[in-house]
């Protein structure tokens, strides 16, 4: 067996931005957007990128930048010391700019690495990418587990899947395809993390991490980037590599509570239920959270799923007004929402929800319908995005034909003026999801609420911190004139 030798290795990187002098976290996966910094998620797809170097025998190296506060000069000049074959480092809706600033850096430093991006936002503009930075050599389109394995053994890029290059002064893109193999990856190389520096939002048990089981969504929303990578299907996990992973994160690494990461955990039924078995047959202390659609849930299941250590389902409402959810193509309706918190509550189970303020036909009439949805609903949580026409996505090319204005590279976790409606400009939207958020969090009776909620010290402090910056963005514009009141 040949030794491998440093300047053999790839190094996976999730990078730390700077955007207008601001230190930026994003989620750099599938999703791709912007979130707080006290809200970093575990890179899962470069863990498993990690795994499935590590079993082909590839030097890996994966440096979390973001957490460990280690700014692009500095990585630079780290690598600089021992340079690798190959950086990979995923891109988000947002970053680009802060990322060509990277790459540039990179090849000024690492003049004989081989440079590749991924991410959905690079994945639907690849020829913006590699046009506006000539250090980027390879765009990873899609997944990039097999991409980067394949460069690392040596292929010449035209033979790669799922790869986008320059070539005699035009864009070649091979085969576009889902990597095979999903199924048997490698359990995620969670060692090369430091778990502890990463806080899932609203844990009820602590430490908390993520996990996925599935890649895809079997809904077609017109907004949702996932499927610029997925295109509406869902490839599993086998049910027992989900119970050995779930076995090694209680076991290994001593997680008390787990985020499934799914697009929709509850698209199968009887999966649901066999990986329920599966924590109870193991005995697993373990509480669990997942995302459902409001039409893949019925009592029976909620209740199971409670049973089975679940304590919170966070489901997609989007809206609360059904002419809008009509024109999304999730296929829920208000009622469907309605009916499935309730039987949420019923069986024990928090439920939190996202929704999104600007998509198609929204007004302030069905955001204020929204709002009452929530309240009604009696939500544990809610996040509110500002809607984000991103490139390909349905909602994308309407808008486009209507002659309304998109820009995803400003979209951001907590709004931006990305998009606009026939009844609301760009400049409006961020406030609606600010109103939207002091509706919900700052009444009286929800604070109260949170306070008598069984939570131990370490979650509620936590609770305290995402919730003080959420106050600090619900208030936007406002804070300054209340602290000058105030003083």
């Amino acid at each position: 067996m040949r030794l491998m030798r440093p300047e053999d290795r790839v190094v996976l990187l999730d990078p730390l931005a700077v955007i207008d002098g601001r230190k930026v976290l994003f989620l750099r996966d599938n999703f791709g957007g912007e979130v707080p910094l006290s809200c970093p998620y575990p890179p899962l797809e470069l863990a498993f990128t990690a795994a499935v170097l590590r079993r082909e025998g590839v030097g890996v190296e994966l440096i979390a930048a973001n957490v460990l506060d280690l700014t692009h000069e500095v990585v630079v000049a780290r690598l600089r010391q021992s340079p690798p074959a190959w950086v990979m480092f995923p891109s988000a809706w947002g970053s680009l700019g802060d990322d060509f600033r990277l790459a540039r850096l990179l090849r000024a430093g690492l003049p004989s690495t081989g440079i590749a991006i991924a991410g959905p936002n690079v994945t639907a503009s690849p020829e913006r990418v590699l046009r506006e930075c000539a250090g980027i050599d390879v765009v990873i389109l899609g997944e990039p587990e097999e991409a980067v394995l394949r460069l690392a053994q040596g292929e010449a890029r035209a033979s790669v899947p799922n790869l986008a290059f320059m070539e005699d002064g035009a864009m070649r893109t091979t085969e576009r395809r889902p990597p095979p193999g999903w199924a048997d990856y490698p359990l995620p190389a969670r060692d090369l993390l430091d778990l502890g520096r990463y806080t899932i939002p609203f844990s009820r048990r602590l430490p908390c991490t993520t996990l996925a089981t599935t890649r895809g969504c079997p809904h077609h929303c017109t907004f949702c980037p996932t499927q610029i990578w997925n295109r509406g299907k869902v490839r599993p996990r086998p049910v027992n590599r989900v119970e050995e992973e779930l076995c090694e994160l209680v076991q290994r690494y001593g997680m008390r509570e787990v985020n499934f990461r799914d697009d929709t955990f509850t698209w199968d039924r009887d999966r649901v239920l066999e990986i329920g078995h599966a924590i109870l047959r193991n005995g697993l202390d373990l509480s669990w959270r997942c995302f459902a659609t409001a039409s893949t849930v019925d009592k029976p299941l909620l209740e199971f799923m409670a049973s089975a250590g679940c304590t919170q389902v966070c489901f997609g409402f989007e809206s609360g007004d059904d002419a809008v959810l009509g024109k999304t193509g999730k296929g829920t309706t208000v009622d469907q929402g309605r009916q499935a918190a309730a039987w949420a509550k019923e069986a024990g189970l928090e439920v939190s929800g996202t929704f999104i303020v600007g998509l198609e036909g929204d007004s302030m009439s069905s955001i204020e319908r929204s709002i009452r949805f929530a309240i009604d609903a009696e939500l544990d949580y809610i996040q509110v995005n500002v809607a984000a026409p991103m490139p390909s996505t349905g909602f994308r090319k309407r808008q486009e034909r209507q002659g309304l204005s998109a820009n995803p590279d400003a979209f951001r976790w907590s709004g931006a003026a990305t998009g606009e409606t026939r009844e609301l400009k760009p400049t409006e939207l961020p406030e609606q999801a600010r109103r939207f958020y002091r509706a919900f969090y700052l009444r009286p009776e929800y604070i109260a609420s949170r306070l008598r909620s069984r939570r131990n010290v370490a979650s509620l402090l936590s609770h305290a911190r995402l919730g003080a910056k959420m106050a600090r963005y619900a208030l936007d514009p406002w804070l300054p004139e209340v602290v000058r009141r105030l003083a």
